[in-house]
């Protein structure tokens, strides 16, 4: 048995636990939440709450194929085809019992952060409302400037104490600060790690493709603070120093190392692989998979976690954003940036049209492509607009300066 394939199949056993765990629990032993995709489960992992991630089974949805029909049973009963299309396969899911993975455990409570998007507060609302559970809502203020402001801080922190009284209403336990601790620390390894992972691919030829990443993410997303996520990319880490090693190419000749930035499209990833391995391109990294590397103070932990959590990607301005791509430019020695205009996603998409007017405009003049998509629902996706557009952008980079001599 290959190194690699410890890793896939240590991945494949860990999905399996995360979506058969909270169906067979013992909800006085571990009740089930419902969570948004960058919420402080850390504080649900203290108490053996089972966290589950709507937004991750989207994914899934997407993935499988099923967006269409889930997202059109949610449209049947009010859902407008422009909410953001996790939204309505989530609720199609629920009215439907529809799911690759058989569906996800009804919830006991709902955890709600809405520093991904304000979509997902009305959304959280309807789940509580429907299935008649609690919900905590996490509010984080949106950062406007390069620092996110003192008060901004404070009013996080003091959200993060009232949720441990919360928890212990909603849950009947008392909180334990040294589990806590342990979990955050757990959580603090994970996502380092997960950093390691990530910054594998500066090296050339790249080990592994972003859409690769795209795969390896979810442990980081769903089951961050268990020791079995930190052991898979304990795992990984290693297996992909070894192709390091070896010199081995995740895209053979690998000639033009791109940056994708948004969500993927997860239903067209296998053709866009094959698109870009064609033209001897390497999505070597992504916005979206860093958005997951979160770090922890264990002196200072409510703090530092306020501030972890309030300074995710979408949550920031324009001026942070740029940054983060020049920084992301350099870093792993790019020659182009894919922007996925998301039909979804309207945070995400934010000034894009700004950010890549500030980019030509800069001292790092990059090509770039900018194409009309949607993460599960292929209905606004033309795989037709999206080659064309492709290979219009590999024409650029062939007739531009020679494949990362400018930033070398």
């Amino acid at each position: 048995m290959s190194e690699m394939s410890r890793a896939t199949n240590y991945l494949l056993g860990l999905t399996m636990l995360y979506y058969t765990a909270p169906k067979q629990a013992d909800r006085k032993k571990n009740p089930v939440a419902w969570c948004s995709s960058i919420a402080p489960v850390e504080f649900l992992r203290a108490m053996d709450v089972l966290p589950l991630f709507p937004e991750n089974h989207g994914a899934l949805i997407g993935a499988r194929k099923m967006g269409v029909e889930l997202a059109e049973a949610a449209e049947m009963v009010g859902y407008a085809n422009d909410i953001c299309s996790y939204v309505r396969v989530d609720i199609g899911h629920i009215l439907t019992g529809k799911s690759p993975v058989d569906g996800l455990a009804r919830p006991d409570f709902l955890v709600c952060c809405n520093n991904i998007c304000s979509t997902v507060v009305k959304w959280y609302e309807n789940l509580a409302h429907h299935f008649q559970v609690p919900l905590f809502l996490l509010d984080t203020p949106f950062n406007h400037g390069l620092q996110i402001p003192e008060y901004s801080l404070n009013y996080v922190e003091a959200q993060l104490r009232e949720f441990i009284p919360w928890l212990e209403d909603v849950t009947g336990k008392k909180f334990d600060e040294q589990r806590f601790k342990e979990v955050a620390m757990v959580s603090k390894q994970t996502s380092s790690l997960w950093r390691d992972v990530l910054e594998l691919a500066k090296h050339k030829p790249a080990p592994f493709t972003a859409f690769d990443t795209f795969n390896y993410m979810s442990p980081i997303v769903t089951m961050r603070g268990t020791p079995e996520a930190l052991e898979y990319y304990r795992l990984l880490k290693e297996e992909l120093l070894q192709k390091v090693a070896a010199g081995e190419a995740a895209v053979t000749g690998e000639k033009y190392r791109l940056l994708w930035n948004g969500i993927p499209v997860w239903f067209a990833m296998r053709p866009m692989l094959q698109l870009f391995a064609k033209y001897k391109a390497n999505l070597v990294c992504s916005t979206y998979t860093n958005a997951w590397v979160l770090d922890f103070d264990p002196d200072n932990l409510l703090r530092s976690m306020a501030e972890a959590y309030t300074a995710i990607l979408i949550n920031q301005s324009l001026d942070l954003k740029f940054g983060n791509l020049e920084k992301l430019l350099q870093e792993f020695e790019l020659d182009g940036i894919i922007h996925h205009s998301n039909r979804s996603c309207k945070p995400y998409c934010f000034g894009l049209y700004d950010l890549s007017r500030r980019l030509q405009a800069g001292s790092q003049s990059i090509p770039e492509m900018i194409f009309d998509g949607d993460q599960t629902d292929p209905r606004h996706f033309s795989w037709a607009q999206f080659e064309t557009r492709f290979q219009s952008f590999i024409e650029t980079l062939t007739l531009s300066e020679p494949p990362n001599e400018n930033r070398r």
